[in-house]
């Protein structure tokens, strides 16, 4: 039997995007709190990995969002073990509001068991898989199993950025949940180079809902590293879309990470809606005056 934990969280109004909701990045950080306190539950906390110097990163991650949610709203994270692999483990999430139990996200992480100093998989000991007792329900989170075109001649937006010491977790690497805040200001250039800033989006009767990622890790950023992130639309449906997030490491071209982003349009109330065809014109054709 899978060995469960949750723990919960406030909605702190710093945590809030410019739409009121909880960022979404946030929401990752509070699955990590609630992986590091499972852990530690089991005997394993930050300060015996470090010890030993070994450490969890993650190599791939999915979140299916549901419910947005506000400030002082509270949330418990739901989190187990589904499966152990020699140097892996799969993480499982269910991240639910408290009130009245309604799922807000559901999230799967395939951590790996490193060693800290070389960054090199180590061997996943036989007592840590016996602790954390794989097993329990592993969904399909569905972020990609809708109706849709896919689009094969979208125009590529690139936009750069230069890594910020802040944003380095205790490794010395850019943190996983960083790289979120980066897609999502990728995908914020592209529609206003398309022409359509986000102030039109909030004083319109329309806005795109994150309904979920799909992002591998394959290369850890660093302090003062050159990114590039090339950003298109891959698939349009009915009411939603998805798009392709490469982030590169500009000097040498190395990819870092891959994200499949699900959107959703919904309208004034929360509902899903047609995307506006102007926009998805605009977006597929490219920015107005060339860039």
């Amino acid at each position: 039997m899978a060995r469960d934990f949750a723990y919960g969280f406030r909605v702190r109004h710093d945590e809030l995007d410019s739409f009121g909701h909880l960022n979404n990045a946030v929401c990752v950080k509070y699955m990590q709190e609630a992986a590091i306190q499972a852990s530690a539950d089991t005997g394993y906390s930050l300060q015996w990995y470090e010890e030993r110097s070994v450490a969890w990163v993650i190599r791939r991650l999915e979140i299916r969002y549901y419910l947005q949610v506000r400030y002082g709203d509270a949330l418990e994270v739901a989190t187990w073990v589904s499966e152990c692999g020699r140097s892996t483990c799969n993480r499982e999430y269910v991240v639910t509001r408290t009130l009245d139990g309604a799922r807000v996200a559901r999230g799967r992480a395939l951590w790996v068991y490193i060693d800290s100093r070389s960054g090199r998989p180590a061997r996943l000991p036989e007592e840590i898989k016996i602790a954390l007792s794989p097993g329990g329900e592993k969904e399909d989170l569905a972020i990609r199993s809708y109706k849709s075109r896919t689009v094969d001649d979208c125009y590529r937006y690139c936009c750069r950025r230069q890594v910020q010491s802040y944003e380095l977790d205790p490794l010395g690497r850019v943190h996983h949940t960083v790289f979120f805040n980066w897609i999502e200001q990728a995908y914020y250039n592209a529609i206003r180079l398309a022409g359509h800033p986000l102030e039109e989006m909030r004083a319109g009767d329309w806005m795109v809902f994150q309904g979920g990622h799909e992002i591998e890790y394959f290369s850890p950023a660093r302090d003062n590293d050159e990114i590039e992130i090339v950003s298109w639309i891959c698939e349009v449906g009915k009411v939603r879309g998805a798009w392709i997030h490469e982030i590169y490491e500009g000097r040498n071209k190395t990819l870092l990470a891959r994200d499949y982003s699900l959107g959703i349009f919904v309208n004034a109330n929360g509902k899903p809606t047609a995307a506006p065809q102007s926009l998805l014109d605009d977006v597929l054709r490219g920015p107005r005056s060339g860039g």
